[in-house]
């Protein structure tokens, strides 16, 4: 469920932080392989090692080639994306790493990408097109963008100490960051 904003300030604060978190290099060279996505959110889900979603048990096996975790408590098997909105899916996750991205430098302008236009990016369905939009702004708007934000903002931003986060001050900061990186990019800085 999308996240309710007290005002537009404090959503230019959350899409602002999300953007400016990305890698640089963008999501495709950061996470190139289907592997390397499945370990960011083994990582992002499980900074101490898996834990089984039905028991809670830490004493997993680990597998050994592309089979699912197994809980040697239950006896259950799990993936990395069990219990989770990506449970299920039939994109890759390297679609979703990307596609949430590039909702996440739609929303810093203020837009939205197209049904249309994931649908022809992606080559998926119009409808399935317009549910994914939703599900992932959804999850992206959660606190510290959700689980998927989290996979894909992997850089730090260093906000000076004498800024209160979620102040005027803060916006202002995120704002003239996002100014200066565009400048550097051009190569005036």
């Amino acid at each position: 469920m999308r996240r309710h904003f007290f005002n537009q300030a404090d959503e230019r604060v959350h899409w602002l932080t999300l953007f400016l978190t990305l890698p640089a290099e963008g999501i495709a060279t950061h996470f190139p392989t289907e592997a390397a996505c499945e370990a960011r959110i083994t990582e992002v889900r499980w900074p101490n090692g898996p834990i089984c979603p039905p028991c809670l048990e830490k004493n997993i096996a680990l597998p050994t080639t592309r089979k699912p975790f197994r809980c040697r408590n239950c006896n259950k098997q799990f993936s990395v994306t069990s219990g989770t909105f990506l449970h299920g899916r039939r994109l890759g996750l390297e679609k979703f790493f990307q596609l949430a991205a590039e909702i996440i430098e739609y929303e810093t302008r203020g837009s939205s990408p197209t049904g249309h236009g994931i649908r022809d990016t992606y080559g998926i369905a119009y409808a399935t097109a317009v549910r994914l939009k939703k599900t992932i702004t959804d999850e992206l708007s959660s606190e510290d963008g959700g689980l998927l934000g989290r996979c894909i903002c992997v850089c730090e931003l260093a906000i000076p100490q004498d800024v209160a986060l979620g102040s005027d001050d803060h916006l202002q900061w995120l704002q003239g960051e996002l100014q200066r990186r565009r400048w550097q990019s051009l190569g005036f800085e």
